[in-house]
């Protein structure tokens, strides 16, 4: 691993810009795969537009559809693979954005104060995220002197009450999000988190928070774009007092991201942390949230694509059954999408209509209507009545056109299981990117006493959208605090 001034890189690039020109360079003639919408699979020429030789080994006996987790996972190829693929393969691996974590932020004092006072409504996942951010939010504030964190974004408050209430130094929190009804939410979670950490309990078990908790954490609803940065600012320093800011986000969901660092930019903050997700809430163009910088100008990646770029290909060998059944998902979707061009239902140029996730009590409903059909058949018949009811179509096919469509096209679902690991393979290229254009944004705005950092903060298997953003305008001690 390679590190630019804080920005961390893959082996072999000296800078961010080098890393830059050389993904947009190899990303370019494969974008086609990332573009490619899977639904429309089995009515559009999709798998003929890989190699020849790419499909002739995919679609051998030899190949096991079992091999794509682990090429998808450690990049593992057979002996029997063709040479331009394992280069292919190799070559998107080796130019995927570090993502394994630097180390634990929190410590084991923080993480056990998370566990007794602010579990309220936390999955296990969001515990550990809160505790690591909430110690490098602490850090960067204390070294930048921000006696005020604006957390963008904040949802329930689980991060700002950490922020705000986890040290006896902690800063002010002003938590903002743009509903209403999150806001009354947090302030319910924030009253039982005082009360909490004011009792006897925690008293006793030596809990030393602010002394002043009660008024340490201010909510506010104020909806936060690219055209409202400003609005973000003025915010702040109303809040702030005339005294020094910073801004947090925890998965800032698209666009939010590139307004809160947009916000940092335009603005008198010291600091800003933020974890992006959600990149296919991303939009693009001049002006919008890709790209940020120059280095990237010119590129643009499409709805598709940036889907891609939220692909989790290192979950997949821990999560077999599921990346199976994923598999099986995309192929039914695709399938229904064919019966319903196929029969007339959908004009092929037509907008996809939106299923969704169909719940398994749709699905129970469902079984009536398809009799005693077996296996495959039996399970795509339902899911075809399943979700034409979800769309709320009159239209159904029978039973018999739904096991004809299927048998059609059986081999359509080894193809699209290979053409989703091949588009998912380059997502980690996409999102990279997306990284490296907003830290390139941010050096240009942190100035000569500034810094910019960019690396996995979580674990990316339970966090997949592990990669923080942290820059800074100069600080008391000259760094940004950061843990190596």
């Amino acid at each position: 691993m390679a590190i630019d001034n804080g920005i961390e890189l893959p082996d072999g690039f000296s800078s961010a810009s080098e890393y830059a020109a050389e993904v947009k360079r190899v990303y370019s003639p494969y974008a086609f795969l990332a573009q490619m919408h899977i639904v429309d699979f089995l009515v559009r020429p999709h798998w003929e537009s890989l190699d020849v030789e790419w499909r002739d080994y995919f679609m051998s006996d030899e190949f096991d559809i079992s091999k794509l987790i682990p090429l998808a996972t450690h990049g593992q190829t057979d002996a029997a693979c063709p040479s331009s693929l394992r280069e292919f393969v190799g070559k998107m691996f080796s130019l995927q954005f570090p993502r394994q974590r630097i180390g634990d932020q929190g410590t084991s004092e923080e993480r056990e104060l998370v566990l007794k006072y602010f579990v309220d409504g936390m999955s296990e996942k969001k515990r550990e995220e809160v505790v690591d951010l909430a110690a490098l939010v602490g850090h960067v504030a204390r070294d930048t002197g921000s006696g005020l964190v604006v957390d963008v974004g904040a949802g329930q408050g689980y991060l700002s009450r950490v922020v705000a209430y986890g040290r006896a130094d902690a800063p002010r929190v002003l938590a903002v999000d743009f509903a209403e009804g999150r806001k009354r939410g947090a302030e319910v979670h924030q009253r039982r988190t005082v009360k909490r950490l004011q009792g006897k309990r925690a008293t006793a078990e030596g809990y030393q928070g602010p002394r002043d908790i009660e008024s340490r954490l201010v909510h506010r609803v104020l909806r936060v774009d690219l055209e409202s940065a400003g609005e973000l600012a003025t915010a702040a320093q109303e809040e702030a007092g005339g005294g020094r800011w910073m801004l947090c986000g925890l998965h800032a969901c698209g666009d939010l991201s590139s307004s809160v660092l947009k916000a940092f930019a335009e603005s008198d903050a010291v600091a800003v942390v933020v974890v992006p997700c959600c990149y296919n809430h991303i939009t693009e163009g001049q002006g919008a949230g890709f790209p940020m910088s120059s280095e990237l100008h010119g590129v643009q990646f499409g709805i598709n694509a940036l889907k891609t770029a939220c692909q989790a290909t290192v979950r997949w060998e821990s999560r077999e059954q599921d990346t199976m059944a994923g598999f099986q998902r995309n192929y039914f979707r695709a399938l229904l999408h064919y019966l319903m061009v196929t029969m007339g239902q959908l004009p092929i140029d037509a907008p996809f209509p939106a299923v969704g996730g169909v719940t398994g009590t749709e699905l129970k409903a469902a079984e009536e209507h398809v009799g005693t059909v077996g296996g495959d058949d039996r399970a795509f018949a339902v899911y075809a009545y399943a979700a034409l009811e979800r769309l709320g179509m009159e239209w159904r096919p029978t039973v018999a056109q739904c096991v004809e469509a299927r048998q059609k096209t059986s081999n359509g679902y080894r193809q699209m299981a290979v053409v989703w690991t091949l588009r998912s393979l380059i997502g980690p290229l996409i999102e990279g990117m997306l990284v490296v254009d907003r830290a390139l944004y941010l050096r240009k705005h942190c100035g000569p006493a500034g810094g910019v950092r960019a690396f996995a903060l979580f674990d990316a298997v339970t966090s997949p959208r592990n990669v923080v953003l942290v820059a800074w305008r100069g600080g008391r001690g000259g760094s940004s605090g950061l843990k190596a």
